[in-house]
């Protein structure tokens, strides 16, 4: 009985070491969360309509980004971090219209982001600085 637990708990190891290789570098994720506009903390600039929007969730770091419609476009969160000097980072929700990209930054407790939301074309990496939302600072605590 003990070689068998043995060989399965080889096995398990195994497996977990083949899905960490396997797991995107990335910590974000995407959820289809709702059939409507999301309006977040931060709206592109856009007159009428707030086609993609983005919030910062205290509550366990989360960046989130939602595409509100259907237009073609993507919506590109650009962010700065505390803990990663003058890095500036682009996330992209490519998903489509009613997704939530999820940013999980785990910051440290005295950090902050600062992040603005912005339409673009996700295969060619381009937004519009026009389109663009200001920037918002918000701390991790």
């Amino acid at each position: 009985m003990k070689k068998h637990s043995k060989l399965i708990g080889a096995a398990a190891a195994s497996t977990l070491a083949v899905l960490a290789v396997a797991a995107p570098a990335s910590a974000s994720t995407y959820t289809v969360t709702y059939p409507g506009p999301h309006a977040g903390d931060l709206c592109t600039d856009e007159p009428n309509y707030c086609d993609g929007s983005a919030s910062f969730v205290r509550d366990g770091d989360h960046l989130l980004v939602w595409d509100n419609n259907a237009d073609g476009h993507s919506v590109m969160v650009m962010y700065y971090r505390s803990d990663t000097g003058d890095t500036r980072f682009h996330d992209w929700n490519h998903y489509g219209k009613g997704s939530r990209l999820d940013i999980n930054m785990n910051l440290p407790e005295s950090g902050y982001v600062q992040y603005r939301v912005c339409l673009g074309e996700y295969a060619t990496q381009d937004y519009d600085m026009n389109g663009c939302s200001g920037w918002l600072t918000e701390n991790a605590t």
